[in-house]
């Protein structure tokens, strides 16, 4: 492989050696989306998989948003990047 960048090489392969996150997938709201735990009952949106077209738009879907989950329908999936 070749890569060609003037960034220093450890800022690219930065956290390539660490666990993955263990992701969880929860269906709230008609929305079946992975998210990272944080702390009980909170995670972080990882992505959405499955939504209306319009869910995409809602600020409080985006990824990197802090949930609330407690009482959804969550599945565990193991690290998948």
């Amino acid at each position: 492989m070749t890569l060609y960048t003037a960034v220093p090489f450890e800022l690219v392969f930065q956290g390539y050696d660490q666990e993955p996150e263990q992701l969880h997938e929860i269906s709230t709201g008609g929305i079946r989306m992975q998210i990272v735990a944080v702390a009980p009952g909170i995670g972080r949106i990882v992505r959405l998989l499955e939504c209306r077209l319009d869910d995409y738009l809602r600020p409080e879907l985006a990824p990197g948003t802090l949930i609330h989950y407690s009482g959804a329908e969550e599945r565990n999936r193991e690290g998948q990047g």
